[in-house]
């Protein structure tokens, strides 16, 4: 299938709408959205670049991805989804999305 239109608008209310239902999980310290949508050049085709600080997580990062992709079903765009905790925040990537990304969430 081939995307010809990418309507930005509502992907950005779902968005806002997984974000709060983040907000109600303790252990999610901030939200951040890097990468082309962010930076207003999303095309179709596009996904979403979601970073998730927790406070702590003991599973292996790999094994976190998961749980806190079902956030983001129905959202209608794909999503690759980097859940790091405080003691993983040196992470080229994880610097990355904090210097360059757009805070959704913070507590």
């Amino acid at each position: 299938m081939t995307v010809f239109w990418l309507d930005t608008d509502l992907v950005r209310e779902r968005l806002r709408a997984v974000v709060e239902r983040l907000a109600d999980d303790p252990n999610v310290l901030r939200v951040i959205l890097f990468g082309s949508f962010a930076e207003g050049r999303a095309v179709p085709g596009s996904d979403l670049d979601v970073m998730i600080v927790l406070t702590h997580d003991e599973r292996p990062f790999l094994e976190r991805i998961p749980a806190y992709l079902t956030y983001f079903s129905g959202i209608g765009i794909g999503v690759d989804l980097f859940p790091y905790s405080v003691g993983e925040l040196a992470n080229p990537l994880a610097r990355r999305a904090m210097e360059t990304g757009t805070l959704l969430f913070s507590r």
